[in-house]
């Protein structure tokens, strides 16, 4: 019993501990810095102790939803979900195999200079791509917007709001992270010949950490934080907060994570000028507030199926 508590606070304390979470306190840091540089640079009309340590913002009705799913999906992670993180090492023995029998014996690279760098990186816009089709296919399949829809339900973005997450979406992301790492690490190890390695900043994939210290935290946020002309290469906060938006000239578009390439190729990136006024979050008939609601679909009204048709991608069969 004293093992399953002890896994169970590691789980709900690892985001602040693990270098790999946005929660990661390093990255919170960088981003209180980015913060500070943004009001300095936009000179918003709010102070910022107001803004940052403002206590109706971080508890309020949308936002006890978001630690309450958290809660819940910590407890999921310890049980039900722990089995599914063991099938990337399984996926990465396939893989190997399959490479060595469909494109010859290893090159038997050295793991070290340019050859470690290009790898590095390609497994980062594996990733990337895997998580930007995964979020893209949660918005098109009328079968999985039901459950996605629990994180745009959220009406106050936070950095807690990424965890708003419905515990069956959770369980396909544990699978989709599988997949990342046990093709990612099958691969190097037909390359390379030896254990998986990575260029890594605190152990973790050197380009992923960077991206995170560039102020991933503040993608659900209030702080409207645009990249500029480098929104074409990576998504700033304020596109995600686009993405959040409930104004329907926002619906489907930047469902990228880290890079902008995989939206402008799928033809659904804006950038952040798209933005006017201050944006609104959530989706319309859809409760912020109800967990039981949220989890277990009984918001679903007649209502509440039309709007969500209507804020669904066009080419989703609508959900009766």
């Amino acid at each position: 019993m004293m093992t399953f508590w002890s896994q169970l606070r590691e789980i709900a304390l690892l985001p602040v501990d693990d270098a790999g979470s946005r929660l990661f306190h390093l990255n919170i840091i960088a981003s209180l810095g980015l913060v500070g540089v943004w009001f300095v640079l936009a000179r918003p009309q709010i102070h910022f102790s107001k803004l940052i340590l403002n206590k109706r913002y971080w508890w309020n009705r949308s936002t006890r939803v978001d630690y309450q799913i958290y809660a819940l999906n910590v407890l999921l992670k310890a049980t039900l979900l722990a089995p599914l993180t063991a099938t990337s090492y399984a996926l990465a023995v396939i893989v190997a195999e399959t490479a060595t029998r469909f494109l010859g014996p290893s090159p038997e690279l050295a793991p070290a200079g340019a050859a470690l760098w290009a790898f590095t990186f390609l497994s980062f816009v594996w990733d990337d791509f895997l998580r930007f089709f995964h979020h893209w296919l949660m918005h098109r399949l009328p079968w999985l917007w039901p459950f996605h829809v629990t994180h745009h339900s959220a009406r106050v973005l936070t950095p807690i709001t990424l965890y708003r997450t419905h515990p069956v979406e959770v369980g396909i992301a544990t699978l989709r992270n599988a997949l990342s790492l046990g093709v990612a690490l099958g691969f190097f190890v037909w390359a390379f010949q030896g254990s998986f390695s990575l260029v890594t900043l605190f152990g973790v994939n050197w380009f992923g950490m960077v991206f995170n210290l560039l102020g991933a935290n503040l993608r659900h946020s209030q702080i409207p934080m645009s990249f500029g002309l480098f929104e074409r290469i990576l998504i700033s906060p304020l596109q995600h907060q686009i993405h959040h938006s409930r104004d329907p000239n926002h619906y489907d578009s930047n469902f990228g994570v880290s890079l902008a390439l995989w939206d402008q190729l799928w033809g659904s990136w804006k950038p952040s000028r798209e933005a006017s006024g201050v944006l609104r979050f959530g989706v319309p008939g859809v409760s912020a507030s109800n967990l039981s609601q949220l989890v277990l679909g009984r918001n679903f009204s007649k209502r509440s199926k039309v709007i969500l048709n209507q804020f669904s991608s066009r080419f989703q069969r609508p959900i009766k």
